[in-house]
């Protein structure tokens, strides 16, 4: 039997202007070797799954939902990211205040980077993840002071 190979072919960014409430309490993951940051769970909007299967032309269900929030000295490293096999989809949601330069999201394939988020509050990125997919967020400058990058995140697979 031949199963049929899917090609990660969607990476966009969008405008999202659907308010999106940000959790008061945060947990600290500080495993230094693979990231430093904050996050919290939440509830994963329905509406944006529903933006997601717009664009991918994909019927779509949540596996996973929070919010990462960035401070000065905070990264996510990309062997912090784990690999899948199920062709997911990943929203990424930037919530935070105002425009972070250089804090940026960037998707890797085969170890070289095909596609960068850039911080720009008010934007959404689809990004359909294949078996050799890895993303990290860059590190945010300590010089950067009072500088916050909050996303929301969310990974979907197929119905």
């Amino acid at each position: 039997m031949v199963l049929p190979v899917r090609i990660a072919r969607v990476a966009v960014i969008r405008p999202y202007e659907e308010a999106i409430a940000v959790p008061s309490v945060f947990e600290r993951y500080a495993q230094i070797d693979r990231a430093s940051f904050e996050h919290a769970p939440i509830d994963p909007p329905a509406a944006l799954v529903s933006f997601a299967e717009k664009v991918t032309e994909r019927e779509l269900r949540p596996v996973s939902a929070r919010v990462i929030r960035q401070r000065p000295g905070d990264y996510l490293l990309a062997h912090y990211d784990e690999l899948h096999d199920d062709h997911r989809v990943e929203v990424v949601v930037d919530v935070s205040p105002a425009i972070v330069e250089g804090a940026e999201v960037r998707y890797r394939r085969n170890g070289a980077v095909f596609f960068i988020v850039p911080s720009q509050p008010g934007t959404a990125s689809v990004v359909e993840r294949g078996p050799t997919t890895q993303a990290y967020h860059t590190y945010i400058s300590k010089l950067r002071e009072g500088a916050l990058v909050q996303r929301l995140v969310m990974q979907l697979v197929d119905r």
